[in-house]
């Protein structure tokens, strides 16, 4: 009988959790932090976004798809950006000088950014 009153005096001090005098604070902070790494995290999914879209529009108009759908004076207007363009971005043609490709040189730059992102997201979840 005596094993039955002690489990049932543990369950009673157990069954509900003790109260802290700032768990109010605590619970604040919590949610707090939840909603700044959120804030962040849609930050970057947006920029993410927004350079993938920049991406797949160059991917097209490198492809000649617009160009295919309008008419002359579009092709040759479509054609100028594209000039101008080209010559901003030839910054590939320059890097010919390394002993490897531009485009490793590139890709390495696109890694370093991603682990930056990276840092800063988890910089933003410790405080």
């Amino acid at each position: 009988m005596s094993e039955l009153d002690f489990e049932l005096r543990l369950d009673r001090m157990f069954s509900e959790p003790p109260h802290f005098p700032d768990a109010e604070l605590f619970a604040r902070d919590v949610e707090t932090r939840l909603e700044r790494g959120w804030s962040m995290r849609r930050l970057f999914i947006g920029a993410a976004g927004g350079v993938a879209g920049l991406v797949g529009v160059g991917q097209f108009m490198g492809a000649g798809l617009f160009l295919k759908a309008a008419g002359s004076e579009v092709t040759s207007q479509a054609g100028a950006v594209g000039k101008a363009a080209r010559e901003l971005l030839s910054a590939s043609s320059s890097l010919g000088a390394f002993p490897v490709s531009p485009e490793v040189l590139w890709m390495t730059v696109g890694l370093g950014v991603l682990a930056l992102g990276f840092a800063i997201t988890r910089a933003t979840q410790e405080f």
